[in-house]
């Protein structure tokens, strides 16, 4: 009886082990899998709704939208430095989006009706400047809570085109990783759990053999 549990336990330690071991191996074949997102252009209304929530499926969709701009807002300290032209877009359905219109350019950029063309990003959620004036700290509608009455989309826009064109220098668009970690990370515990799989059958044989030289 006593050998059975030896060996069940054992059993279920490297049945364990080596499924952790899978999961890490699969979530390292994730992060070489390139991220597909639907490349069409939607309305952005067709995708999100005003105060919804931004899920991973709209993360990166193209969409248009037609309205105007009603104020002008810059964001500094962003990638690499630089500063980005963020326009609030007031919507032909009567809601709110921020635009990132592209790199800061010395003149004040042009208000009124546009129609714009881009991707869909989550708002930053850290600071990366200093807020005052027309100057906002990050690329967030929260920002803009107190500044309308209309709804807000949470998602702002990586402008890819507008229309009428403003000759603004795009933003290069990036689509974050959706699985945590590198891949380097997720093969060492693949040989980590692998090797604590190889221990629990050594100490279990190892067990065994002390049993038989006590006996």
């Amino acid at each position: 009886m006593k050998k059975f549990w030896q060996w069940l336990g054992t059993a279920l330690l490297v049945a364990i082990f080596l499924s952790l071991a899978n999961w890490q191996w699969n979530r390292a074949a994730e992060l070489k899998k390139p991220i597909e997102v639907d490349q069409s252009i939607a309305p952005i209304d067709s995708v999100i709704a005003p105060n919804d929530s931004v899920t991973d499926s709209i993360i990166g969709r193209k969409v248009s939208v037609a309205g105007e701009f009603v104020s002008n807002w810059i964001a500094p300290g962003q990638a690499e430095n630089k500063t980005w032209d963020v326009g609030l877009f007031k919507t032909e359905d009567n809601a709110m989006i921020l635009v990132v219109r592209g790199f800061h350019k010395n003149e004040i950029p042009q208000l009124g009706k546009s129609k714009i063309v881009g991707y869909l990003v989550p708002p930053q959620s850290k600071n990366v400047g200093e807020s005052k004036d027309n100057q906002i700290n990050r690329v967030d509608s929260a920002l803009f809570v107190t500044k309308t009455e209309l709804p807000l989309y949470a998602p702002f826009i990586q402008a890819i085109s507008e229309d009428p064109d403003m000759g603004y220098q795009q933003v290069p668009f990036e689509l974050g990783k959706k699985v945590p970690g590198f891949y380097w990370q997720h093969i060492s515990y693949v040989v980590i759990w692998f090797l604590f799989a190889l221990t629990a059958i050594y100490l279990m044989i190892y067990q065994r053999r002390l049993d038989k030289v006590a006996q």
